[in-house]
């Protein structure tokens, strides 16, 4: 288990220069608008994408919406969130700030 699922208080929030769109063919797109690259998200990042679109959010907030809309093992949810996380901060889009 990775830091960041330890601290489930963590705050998960989208920087500045990323922002979300959703297509009129439905898929969420995420542009950094810094370094002029797009991403297309899958339906679990685009749900993680659009809580953070309204606010920052605590893991556990974000791993609790997830779980109570998609069927599987909170610990495969949890994971799964864990890794969009990791890349996306690694790619600069996130911030991960722990209290």
């Amino acid at each position: 288990m990775s830091a960041l699922t330890e601290n489930l208080t963590a705050v998960v929030a989208l920087r500045p220069h990323a922002v979300a769109r959703v297509t009129n063919a439905g898929l969420t797109m995420l542009f950094d608008r810094a370094k002029g690259v797009m991403y297309e998200l899958n339906e679990s990042a685009s749900t993680v994408v659009g809580l953070l679109a309204q606010e920052p959010r605590s893991l556990q907030d974000i791993i609790d919406a997830l779980y109570s809309e998609f069927d599987g093992p909170q610990e495969e949810i949890a994971a799964d969130i864990q890794a969009f996380i990791d890349e996306f901060a690694t790619a600069g889009l996130l911030t991960v700030d722990a209290p």
